[in-house]
């Protein structure tokens, strides 16, 4: 009989779905399609961001000898996840502070927030207290750029209700640089993030329709093909195909009803994706197809926002109609204030939590995808109602092949500059640099976090 070469049939099932604008997206990574069990998963980064601080003695777990012996209220909904989870605290946005700015008038969120992934300052600008934009890449773009030409998508930014500025987009909407003074900007509405990843581009009035009903569902397209391609693959990869399909498919029926607009209307006039009373429901979904977009290799680096610097959502969510910045600034004393802050942020874990249960879904070799991916938790401020910019809640989640030291690890640095975690990231993703930001706050990598 004649040995069938199964590299070739991928490679025809691929050149059918990309007949159909489709390609890459159908199929998630099989190792057992044309290379052996010990194919090389690729590295992925996503960068998770929430503001305002956190409240430190309900976030910092107790640990013995480096290992969490307990979550703390707000990191809970985490548990399940601790043997993936390595616990930074004494991490400094350094940078932030008003004595590296070029006016120590600029406001502090925005200093923590353009620095965050930079490294760098704010720039002089026309925005409030005479504020611009950060001064130097973010490191999810720098990552993005080593990696570019291998995926269709160099990189994707994705916001859960991020909204603009009053008058337009602001420093404070972000947290991603192209370079200096270059932003770039989460979007928000799940359905032009849906056509940028999974679909052909939407510009004219009823064309969204059009492709919908040619398509009717992009599995039925290629129903044929996956027949034969099940047939060849391992037991499990052929898992891998039915759990990405489902999800797939689920992510289709989201966006069938409404209809969504085809004439590109700024995201702030879309009321169905900024409805605060469903941000379980709109962040759930970006979350999925985030997720899903990672498995079919469509883009390796992902950013999401949850709100923008300020933070400034309701919490509506957890039952509450006070305003998260706000409440924010309340004093150490108003215990009220501290048990909701409290309260909001272990929503967002669990929002965290969501995402690294979605990447565990997904198998990839021995593992998951998460084990090939680094996926982190930040902010742009220590405390709110201070507005410090020391020891800032971080959370790493997934080795990156072995490469970050997890097993529900908490170290604390005492006072490192995140430039130096940068630079460890850089160095995680294969980057051979000694710098990132401004270089007078650079030391080296942060060697107690490495494997």
């Amino acid at each position: 009989m004649r040995k069938l070469d199964v590299r070739l049939d991928r490679r025809a099932f691929l050149r059918g779905a990309g007949a159909l604008g489709l390609a890459g997206l159908a199929m998630p990574l099989l190792p057992s399609l044309g290379r052996a069990q010990s194919v090389d998963f690729p590295k992925r980064l996503l960068v998770f961001h929430s503001g305002n601080g956190t409240i430190a003695p309900n976030w910092v777990p107790q640990s013995s000898n480096g290992l969490i012996t307990q979550m703390s209220t707000i990191l809970d909904p985490l548990t399940p996840h601790l043997d993936d989870l390595l616990v930074l605290e004494g991490l400094d946005i350094t940078v932030a502070k008003g004595a590296y700015q070029p006016r120590s008038g600029f406001h502090a969120h925005e200093r923590g927030l353009g620095a965050i992934l930079t490294g760098q300052p704010l720039n002089e600008g026309d925005m409030e207290a005479f504020s611009g934009y950060a001064n130097g890449i973010s490191v999810d773009q720098y990552i993005a750029n080593s990696m570019q030409g291998q995926t269709g998508i160099h990189s994707l930014q994705v916001g859960l209700i991020t909204r603009r500025h009053g008058s337009g987009w602001y420093n404070r909407d972000t947290m991603i640089y192209a370079d200096a003074n270059q932003p770039l900007f989460a979007e928000s509405d799940g359905t032009k993030i849906f056509d940028q990843v999974f679909g052909e581009g939407v510009s004219t009035p009823g064309a969204y329709e059009r492709i919908r009903a040619r398509r009717q569902s992009v599995l039925d397209f290629v129903r044929q093909d996956l027949a034969g391609v099940e047939q060849r693959v391992s037991a499990a990869d052929r898992q891998r195909l039915e759990q990405h399909h489902t999800a797939f498919r689920e992510l289709e029926m989201q966006l069938s009803e409404p209809a969504p607009t085809c004439e590109g209307p700024d995201p702030t006039s879309v009321s169905d994706w900024f409805d605060e009373d469903a941000m379980t429901a709109i962040s759930d979904f970006q979350i999925r197809q985030t997720v899903q977009a990672l498995a079919c290799d469509r883009t390796r680096v992902v950013t999401m926002q949850y709100g923008k610097g300020l933070g400034g959502l309701s919490l509506r969510p957890i039952g509450m109609t006070d305003g998260w910045h706000s409440l924010s600034h309340e004093g150490d004393g108003n215990a009220d204030a501290q048990q909701k802050l409290t309260q909001l942020n272990t929503y967002i874990a669990g929002r965290f939590a969501k995402i690294l249960e979605e990447m565990k879904a997904v198998p990839e070799g021995d593992g998951t995808m998460l084990d090939n991916s680094v996926v982190i938790w930040v902010n742009e401020l220590g405390k709110g109602n201070n507005h410090d910019h020391d020891d800032v809640p971080i959370v790493i989640a997934g080795s990156l092949q072995g490469t970050f030291q997890t097993g529900g690890r908490h170290v604390t640095l005492g006072q490192r500059s995140n430039n130096d975690f940068l630079i460890t990231l850089c160095q995680a993703f294969g980057l051979e640099t000694n710098t990132f930001g401004l270089p007078e706050l650079c030391t080296g990598s942060i060697n107690e976090i490495l494997a």
